[in-house]
């Protein structure tokens, strides 16, 4: 299966794609609990305090402080999935029978977790400044998204950018591992570029989220 796994170097480019890590089995827990779909990290693997509208289970580890920046949030989550959802209807093909049902049960097996190991850096050639944190995959590199290849789960950076990217890779993932048929539309490279989505989170001096979509 092929996977979207791109590093993100110290000259940090906005809103690409992100790096995709692979963790030891060790490092996810205990495996998922019977009767869960395969990838689903159980609830004791994974803590979540906050559910988007979507059905998508979010731990945020403090990160957002006030109830309207949590509701910003989670709004801000599923409209990441609503560009990734739209983008996969668009390349369905007739013959992907059961990508559909698929597609639409995806949110509420994936979990999204806000890293809180990040800080703002700056990039020595492009001096953007955002937060970022090191990556595991390439030391000396930083990050603001990555993936585990063997469950539905993503860490990010609070203002979530590079989420879309790795919800395009988890999809992908999710529907490879559980169609009966194999999908034959090249999801990930249709749906590589996922544009980062602002919300009403003050992450100054972050440069990044201003270059954003309302």
């Amino acid at each position: 299966m092929a996977t979207l796994a791109v590093a993100v170097s110290n000259a940090l480019v906005s809103c690409g794609p992100m790096e995709s890590t692979y963790y030891p089995l060790n490092q996810t827990g205990t495996p998922a609990e019977v009767g869960k779909r395969p990838l689903e990290l159980s609830s004791s693997e994974f803590a979540a305090d906050l559910v988007t509208p979507a059905g998508i289970r979010v731990k945020t580890n403090g990160q957002y402080k006030t109830e309207d920046v949590r509701k910003a949030a989670a709004v801000a989550i599923d409209r990441y999935w609503g560009e990734v959802r739209a983008c996969k209807v668009g390349v369905e093909r007739p013959g992907d029978t059961d990508v559909g049902d698929l597609v639409e049960e995806f949110p509420r097996h994936l979990a999204v977790e806000i890293s809180d190991n990040w800080k703002v850096v700056e990039g020595p050639t492009t001096h953007r400044r955002m937060q970022a944190f090191p990556s595991l995959a390439h030391p000396g590199t930083w990050s603001t998204a990555r993936r585990q290849e063997d469950a539905l789960y993503i860490v990010v950076v609070p203002e979530l950018n590079g989420l879309g990217p790795q919800m395009v890779n988890e999809l992908n993932l999710w529907l490879m591992k559980n169609a009966n048929v194999p999908p034959t539309a090249d999801l990930l490279s249709a749906c590589a570029s996922v544009a980062c989505v602002r919300f009403n989170y003050n992450n100054a001096p972050s440069q990044v989220w201003n270059e954003c979509k309302e």
